[in-house]
C-alpha cells in the first residue's frame, strides 16, 4: 500500500512539472506593484476559433466564432427548440457581462497594484486581451465532474502598452486557462476570464 501511495506521488509530481503553464510573462512592468496606474483594458474575440482544447492545443477541426455560435442555433432549430436558439443573440450580452467581471474581479485582485478603466481619458496604459482560441466547455463534465471538469478554456495573449510612448511594456501568453464548470454556458464564459486573473497573479 505505501509503495503504491508512493507511486502515485511520483505520478502526481511528474505531471505537475511538465504541466503547461496557465500564463507565462514577459517584460519587468509588475502590474501587482504598481499603485496609482490605470490601463484601459479590451477584449478582442475577432480572431477567436472554437473547438475542443487539450493542453493549449486543439484536438479537432475548429471555427470562428460567430459561425460557432450560428451553428449551435441551427442544431437546436434542426432539434425542433427554435427557443433555445439564442446563441448569436446572447452572446453581445455574455460577453459584456464576462469582461465586467473580469475587471472587478482585477481591480480587487490587484488593488495594490494597476487598475482597470474604460475611461481612455484616465488611463496611461493600454491592455488589450486577445482571445485566439476557446473551448465553451460541456454540460456533462460540469454536472458530473467536479472542479473545473468541463469548465470553458481559453487561450491566446495580451499586451500591455504605454499610451505616451507608444512602447509595449507587458506581454502575457495566455496558454491554457480553464474555469470552473458549471451548467450555463454564460456562466462558464464568466468563471474563465475570473480564472484568468487568477492565473495572472499566480504568474506573479
Amino acid at each position: 500500500m505505501k509503495k503504491t501511495i508512493l507511486t502515485l506521488a511520483a505520478v502526481l509530481m511528474a505531471s505537475s512539472i511538465f504541466a503547461l503553464d496557465p500564463v507565462t510573462i514577459n517584460g519587468k512592468f509588475n502590474i501587482k506593484r504598481q499603485k496609482g496606474t490605470t490601463a484601459l483594458f479590451s477584449f478582442d474575440w475577432s480572431k477567436t476559433q472554437v473547438g475542443s482544447i487539450d493542453d493549449g492545443v486543439f484536438v479537432n477541426s475548429t471555427m470562428p466564432l460567430d459561425e460557432y455560435l450560428q451553428k449551435r442555433d441551427e442544431e437546436k432549430i434542426a432539434e425542433g427548440k427554435p427557443e433555445d436558439a439564442n446563441f448569436v443573440k446572447d452572446w453581445p450580452s455574455i460577453k459584456q457581462e464576462a469582461e465586467e467581471n473580469f475587471k472587478k474581479a482585477w481591480n480587487k485582485e490587484f488593488k495594490k497594484g494597476m487598475q482597470l478603466t474604460r475611461n481612455a481619458a484616465e488611463a496611461g496604459y493600454e491592455i488589450t486581451f486577445v482571445i485566439e482560441g476557446m473551448d465553451f466547455g460541456n454540460v456533462a463534465g460540469s454536472v458530473f465532474g467536479w472542479g473545473h471538469a468541463g469548465g470553458a478554456i481559453i487561450k491566446g495573449y495580451a499586451t500591455l502598452v504605454e499610451k505616451a510612448t507608444g512602447n509595449e511594456v507587458l506581454h502575457l501568453d495566455i496558454n491554457h486557462v480553464q474555469g470552473p464548470g458549471h451548467f450555463s454556458d454564460r456562466i462558464r464564459t464568466v468563471l474563465v476570464l475570473n480564472e484568468l486573473v487568477d492565473e495572472i497573479e499566480d504568474a506573479y
